[in-house]
């Protein structure tokens, strides 16, 4: 019985940490901009959920449309 009560512990506890986060991240504002449009050069570095650091804010947008991927913005910061 002690072995079942554990068993399901760890379950709630597994399943309450496993929750979806993404709205712990930012969607970046990438609907402004256009197919050809060329990214500032300011060094605002962003770390997307993909562990990598871009740039900026346009460069994630640039290389999430380009290789359409859904990218999120986990900190505004590298990686």
């Amino acid at each position: 019985m002690a072995n079942k009560t554990v068993l399901l512990f760890l379950l709630v506890i597994f399943t309450v940490d496993a929750k979806d986060k993404s709205g712990l991240y930012r969607k970046p504002s990438c609907d402004e901009m256009s197919a050809v449009q060329a990214c500032p050069l300011n060094f605002a570095p962003v770390c997307g959920t993909d562990g990598n650091t871009y740039a900026n804010e346009c460069a994630l947008c640039f290389h999430s449309q380009t290789t359409k991927t859904d990218i999120l913005i986990m900190k505004e910061d590298s990686c």
